[in-house]
């Protein structure tokens, strides 16, 4: 499935035994929702089972109460949510990920919100890099160059109106797009402005490298263990105990039981699914 524009929805789909990503965007303000994804990347690897990347101006998305479980991947595998190549400004809360090789990928992006969220088995549950700040020609023309040539391509004042947190790359830009400082080298852009917030992890949890280092991200209030007895099965939605100490940190109840297709006169098959 691919995405592309402003404002389109997905949701309450099961997309499963699949060779490649699930769902593919670009663009602003989709919302990506109560989602059934399994059994996805069966044939390819380095991609993620909702993908999107290389564009600081693709804001406003929300990747929301989706269920992603028992994904393949060729090679280095595939991600649950690949936020690739620095794209920022994504929304990804409350989603379950269950047998994830990276569950939630943030390559080197900013202002990505990633909150009460349960990873269960996953390896690991986030994975987070400053690859913006790499001075090979590769990564520097990326961020130095196509980046820039994107950001110039969409309206400046009306994007920063919509999305204030455009004005933060200023600093490595400079508001017409130019260097930040006249005369200054180009350094990159770091990942900045990540909040990884009161989610639960049953197993392995956080992993940060290339060029990114764990203060550059707002961690914070999170259940990391590597006990299986404080979640429990698929069957009933990975209920957590009641004396789990994830809800003392303010996690919120995730709606599990609507996740996938509902049953009206036009699914008549859909107990062929459960």
């Amino acid at each position: 499935m691919l995405l592309s524009g402003v404002g389109h929805r997905v949701s309450r789909n099961l997309i499963h035994d699949h060779p490649h990503s699930a769902i593919l965007f670009t663009g602003n303000d989709h919302l990506i929702e109560f989602n059934d994804i399994h059994h996805i990347a069966l044939e390819t690897g380095d991609v993620g089972a909702i993908y999107t990347g290389r564009d600081y101006s693709f804001q406003g998305n929300r990747i929301r109460h989706n269920y992603i479980h028992e994904t393949g991947g060729v090679g280095m595998g595939s991600m649950g949510v690949y936020m690739d190549d620095c794209v920022s400004g994504t929304e990804v809360f409350g989603n379950v990920f269950h047998k994830v090789h990276w569950a939630m990928f943030i390559g080197g992006g900013r202002n990505h919100r990633v909150e009460n969220n349960l990873f269960v088995a996953c390896d690991p549950a986030v994975r987070a890099d400053g690859r913006g700040l790499d001075p090979s020609p590769v990564w520097r023309d990326m961020v130095d160059k196509f980046m820039r040539q994107q950001l110039a391509a969409v309206p400046s004042a009306l994007y920063r109106e919509r999305y204030p947190a455009l004005k933060s790359l200023d600093a490595y830009y400079g508001p017409s797009g130019g260097p930040a400082i006249v005369g200054t080298a180009f350094k990159g852009v770091p990942p900045e402005g990540n909040v990884i917030e009161r989610n639960v992890c049953v197993g392995k949890w956080l992993d940060v490298g290339w060029h990114g280092k764990p203060e550059m991200f707002d961690v914070r209030d999170n259940f990391v263990t590597t006990d299986l007895n404080q979640v429990g099965s698929a069957a009933d939605g990975f209920r957590l105990p009641k004396d789990s100490p994830a809800w003392k940190l303010g996690f919120q109840p995730i709606q599990f039981d609507q996740i996938g297709p509902r049953p009206d006169t036009d699914r008549k098959r859909l107990a062929r699914f459960k």
